[in-house]
């Protein structure tokens, strides 16, 4: 059996997002910024058609809607769920703006919602997979020599055979 969506979902779908928006802020108890191009949006790839209509009734540009273009340009129409896939690809992009709205659409002509905060514990731009592979090697340096040095002290003896390290002498 094959489905078939009714061409008017896409535009209900577009036309719920800002009464939802709109709710969403009033119930906010943290004030997020008025404006919807003050957001960055991951907004659930189900299609060109919801992608494009979201983009224009919300007066985005497409660097607000970034990830959620790629995820659908690499892999097309998708499930709501798919909008943690836009999160995650968000995440990885440059910096972008303080404030997501994240948003996905089910059966039934449902709609999900929420305002996030991004994270900031590293200034400046994320760093690249080498930069943190590159940290990651030298926190297990330090831990190896750490760990190396109290060996050193205690001897091969206070080494326990059911434990995952071992030492040679």
């Amino acid at each position: 059996m094959i489905a078939r969506i009714t061409k008017d979902v896409p535009r209900a779908t577009v036309s719920a997002i800002i009464p939802m928006f709109d709710q969403l802020q009033n119930v906010s108890s943290n004030s997020h910024g008025s404006g919807l191009s003050t957001f960055d949006w991951a907004i659930h790839p189900g299609g060109a058609a919801i992608l494009h209509g979201a983009k224009q009734a919300l007066q985005l540009t497409d660097h607000h809607m970034r990830a959620s273009l790629d995820v659908y340009r690499h892999y097309g129409n998708s499930s709501s769920s798919t909008v943690l896939i836009v999160l995650d690809k968000l995440r990885h992009m440059e910096r972008g703006r303080d404030n997501v709205v994240a948003t996905s659409f089910g059966p039934g002509l449902t709609i999900e919602m929420c305002i996030l905060k991004r994270s900031r514990h590293t200034p400046g731009p994320a760093s690249s997979t080498s930069e943190r592979h590159s940290r990651i090697y030298a926190i297990w340096l330090s831990l190896q020599s750490k760990l190396s040095r109290k060996i050193a002290r205690k001897g091969p003896a206070a080494i326990r055979r059911d434990s995952c390290i071992s030492v040679a002498h």
